[in-house]
């Protein structure tokens, strides 16, 4: 999503400069003309710039939320976007009520008018939402992607529980072993070397590594900032951590259990798409785009298979989309007509091993890192106190 900035002509006949959040300059075009101002100048703000009223993210959760519920008590469409239009006194995200709104009366289907704001609304909740329509089941569609979208959420919050501890770990490790390497060290070695005493082998690392940071500070201190800016540049580059990624998926243990992560993914996509009313063929090519890059030759080859009239089960063994489990189940669910059943019976299964495999290494990596780290910062210890130790035997 990219932030533009517009000089707009208002209702009021004023000149003003507003901010808006959208995948595209037409998106952002129509988000403005929609609260009936007029665009005079619009321009792309560039990355990093300060933002001025900066606003939160629309949160699509909520909105779903309360759209379901507008529906359930009776309310129609039009009326439901009205009322949550009007319940955003803030005004902070009035434009995409607008959009939707005008749209909408205007004639437009619900999807129609979420088509037209991609940077809100995913390619799937729209294709969900399109589909429901068909058969007048926009309500039950809207309370699936809740659902969905919850469960997406809970794995993801494990995860991300599971690798706060252990990132802390490393971040404060690094900082307490860089802070000894590069600034303890350097003034014990400038002691030892004023007493012009023999030393053991441990000294002599720490004369060396001490004289070489202080004949050499600006390469030690760049050394360190290089490092975090690598770690940065992956966290934050799509390529660089593609290529982390299939690094990763390389790894025979790791990999595996990534592999696993990803298709429970794959299928919960697939079995809601399908529960909605989506074609097979349809669904896997719209999953396709939330899935990692690694995996979009493979879905690719997959859905050509599948439109020659091949086996879904079959297809998905062959590409490596599946597991023993995932292709019983597949059977099961083409023999019976549930496909969609069995392909979120098979979610909930990686789920599931996915939380118990997150849990039992939670428990082994963390007492693992601070073992590495006590030693690591033990070991400078004991490297920078040896030599006093030979200096009193010395005395």
């Amino acid at each position: 999503m990219m932030r533009y900035r517009a000089k707009v002509l208002n209702q009021q006949l004023n000149v003003d400069h507003i901010e808006v959040d959208a995948s595209s300059e037409a998106e952002a075009r129509r988000v403005v003309a929609s609260s009936g101002a007029r665009v005079l100048d619009l321009r792309q703000m560039r990355a990093g710039l300060k933002r001025s009223g900066r606003q939160k993210k629309f949160n699509l959760s909520v909105f779903n939320q309360q759209l379901h519920s507008l529906l359930d008590a009776g309310q129609t469409v039009v009326e439901a976007i009205e009322v949550l239009g009007q319940n955003d006194r803030r005004g902070r995200h009035r434009a995409i009520y607008d959009t939707l709104l005008q749209s909408l009366q205007q004639g437009n289907q619900l999807s129609d008018a979420m088509a037209m704001l991609p940077s809100v609304f995913s390619p799937l909740y729209i294709a969900m939402v399109r589909a429901s329509e068909t058969t007048g089941t926009v309500r039950a569609a809207i309370r699936r992607f809740m659902l969905y979208q919850r469960q997406i959420d809970e794995i993801r919050g494990k995860l991300t529980a599971a690798a706060t501890y252990p990132a802390i770990l490393l971040s404060v490790g690094f900082l307490v072993i860089g802070f000894l390497l590069l600034y303890v060290l350097p003034r014990f070695s400038a002691v030892y070397d004023e007493s012009g005493s023999s030393r053991r082998g441990e000294a002599g690392f720490v004369q060396l590594w001490g004289g070489f940071v202080r004949n050499n500070t600006v390469l030690a201190w760049s050394s360190v900032l290089i490092v975090v800016g690598i770690v940065v540049a992956v966290a934050t580059h799509p390529a660089l951590r593609a290529m982390v990624y299939r690094k990763m998926m390389s790894l025979p243990w790791l990999g595996e259990r990534v592999l696993v992560l990803q298709l429970a993914r794959l299928y919960r996509t697939l079995g809601m798409l399908l529960r909605s009313g989506v074609s097979v063929l349809s669904a896997m090519r719209m999953t396709q785009a939330s899935m990692p890059v690694t995996m979009h030759a493979d879905l690719t080859a997959a859905a050509l298979a599948v439109s020659e009239g091949k086996a879904l089960s079959h297809v998905m063994a062959t590409y490596g989309l599946s597991t023993e489990v995932a292709q019983r189940l597949l059977l099961a669910g083409e023999s019976s007509g549930n496909l969609d059943e069995m392909m979120e019976r098979i979610a909930d299964f990686y789920d599931e091993e996915t939380a118990l495999w997150i849990d039992t290494a939670g428990r082994l990596i963390e007492p693992i890192l601070m073992l590495a780290i006590g030693a690591i910062v033990g070991a400078i210890v004991l490297m920078l106190y040896s030599p006093i130790f030979d200096l009193a035997n010395i005395v």
